[in-house]
Parts: structure tokens; sequence; C-alpha cells
């Protein structure tokens, strides 16, 4: 199957939105989708979640149908923000959610795949200590 820029957007934003949703730790958390003008919290944690593309090429030469494929890439951001007076506990909790809500996944109908998931401690950011949770996306597109 194939995907296009649309739907594996949804899938991959899916993916995040259910494992978060499930997760005791993190149901109530607040998440920012960075194409929507929310306001940051005053207090407490928060995540804002981000997918952008970063590269696309022609994988496939015209088939038989006349078709070809296009490889797109990218990388999904998960900034996970915590009260900097808090430690690091709920920082680390939420970010292991996030972590594993993209470990191994490959999409489905769309087969947005997922890897190359990995941790990033920024540090303090104001009132907030930010880590980010990076995952590399790869999907094709047939037309």
């Amino acid at each position: 199957m194939t995907a296009t820029l649309d739907q594996a957007r949804d899938e991959v934003l899916t993916v995040f939105k259910t494992a978060w949703e499930l997760d005791a730790t993190s149901q109530n958390i607040p998440v920012l989708y960075w194409d929507v003008a929310d306001d940051i919290p005053d207090s407490g944690a928060w995540v804002r979640i981000s997918m952008r593309h970063l590269g696309g090429r022609q994988a496939t030469l015209r088939g038989a149908t006349g078709e070809r494929r296009y490889r797109y890439t990218g990388i999904v951001t998960v900034q996970v923000f915590t009260p900097f007076s808090e430690g690091m506990v709920l920082n680390d909790a939420l970010a292991t959610i996030a972590k594993n809500a993209f470990e191994g996944v490959t999409t489905d109908p769309g087969r947005v795949i997922l890897r190359n998931v990995r941790i990033n401690e920024i540090g303090p950011d104001g009132q907030w200590f930010n880590t980010n949770v990076l995952a590399d996306f790869e999907y094709d597109e047939v037309r």
C-alpha cells in the first residue's frame, strides 16, 4: 500500500494519539499540535508534536501501468515539557511513552515506516525541562 502526504501525517499522529491516550500517566497531559494555535499551558506538563518532511525522490522507473513510486522521508518530533522544579521522573516517563509509541511501527494501510526512534534531552527552557523524542519516517506514494 502507499500513502499520500495527508494520509501519512494522519496515520503517524493517530499512532501517537492512541498510545498517549491509553497510558494512565499521559492521558491527561495536554498535546499541542504544531499546526493548531493553542496556548502553551501556564503550569504542569505538556507536549508538542510535529511532523516535517525532509526529503523526497523518485524511487522506481515507470512500470507496466505507467506509474512511478516516489519515496518521502522526514522526522516526527515530540517535545516533552515538564516543570523544571519537579525533577526528571515525569519527563522520563512521558518521553518513554512517546518513544514506545513509535518504535517498530509500520502504519496501516499507508505503510508509513517509523524507525531510528531516540530520546534527546534538551534541558532547561524557562520554567520547563524539555526532552525531545525523535523518529524518522518513510513512505511511498505511487502515481
